[in-house]
Formats: structure tokens, C-alpha cells, sequence
């Protein structure tokens, strides 16, 4: 059996309490698998989500939902060198990523 990250809708629902991602540029650090990002990229203008692992980024643009393919980017990076345009993201979040 599958084991389901946040059977309760805990860690969403407290996400989209705290974040207001309508119509905003989210930069995500450590996207894994995309666990997150499929729990508010539909509210979001743009979604580049980041991970160093090949293999985890993979299967996140694997999941991606054909809705979501012309909002969410996934690239393979690490914060500490990838570059980025300045101020082109309204959020930056991350979870799981230390």
C-alpha cells in the first residue's frame, strides 16, 4: 500500500491559510517529487520549482497535470548556484528542504 502524505489536508489547507498564491510568480526551493506543488499551482501566475535531485524532478514533471504544464517549470538546481532574475518572484517557499 501507497503511504499518503497528509491524509487530513492539514499541511494544505494551513499553506493556503498562511499564502495567497492567486496570480503570483512562486519560486519553490526543494520540490522534490512536487508533493507541494500540486497544492497550490493552480492558484499561481508561474510555479519554477527546483530540486538537486534528477531523479526527484523527473517524477515531478512526470505528475504534471496538463492543466498546470503551461504554469509549472521544473528545473534541476540548487539555490546556492542557480541564478536567478532579480525580483522575479513575488513568493519563494519551500518545505521538507533544509
Amino acid at each position: 500500500m501507497a503511504v499518503r502524505l497528509d491524509p487530513e489536508e492539514a499541511e494544505s489547507r494551513v499553506i493556503h491559510e498562511l499564502i495567497d498564491f492567486g496570480g503570483r510568480d512562486v519560486l519553490e526551493i526543494g520540490c522534490g517529487d512536487g508533493r507541494l506543488t500540486w497544492r497550490y499551482a493552480h492558484e499561481a501566475a508561474s510555479v519554477l520549482a527546483i530540486d538537486p535531485k534528477e531523479s526527484e524532478v523527473a517524477a515531478a514533471r512526470e505528475s504534471t497535470p496538463d492543466s498546470l504544464k503551461s504554469i509549472v517549470s521544473f528545473q534541476v538546481a540548487d539555490i546556492t548556484s542557480i541564478e536567478l532574475p532579480e525580483s522575479a518572484y513575488d513568493l519563494v517557499i519551500t518545505s521538507w528542504s533544509l
